[in-house]
């Protein structure tokens, strides 16, 4: 069995406003699970906590970056080219 999955998770060119609902959606729903995570459960440990309020973190700039990039693309009345590409390993 291969060990390697690819899949295109996002493949084409996008208004400003529909690139802002495609990832915005995707991006909510990282940082809803990060978010209930780092607050429901209270068996992590300490390092645990850490690492998943940093991701939380590195998810909200992402959130940022991305809508100065949505809104920069609606003034300059261009569209963006996604390509969202997922690598699934085997690991032991």
């Amino acid at each position: 069995m291969n060990t390697t999955l690819h899949f295109e998770l996002i493949d084409g060119i996008f208004p400003p406003k529909e690139a802002s609902q495609v990832l915005g959606s995707m991006l909510k729903s990282k940082i809803d699970y990060h978010s209930l995570v780092s607050h429901s459960d209270s068996e992590l440990s300490g390092d645990s906590k850490i690492r998943f309020k940093e991701r939380f973190q590195q998810l909200q700039n992402l959130n940022s970056k991305l809508k100065e990039l949505f809104e920069t693309a609606a003034t300059a009345n261009r569209n963006l080219k996604i390509c969202g590409r997922l690598k699934i390993d085997f690991v032991d």
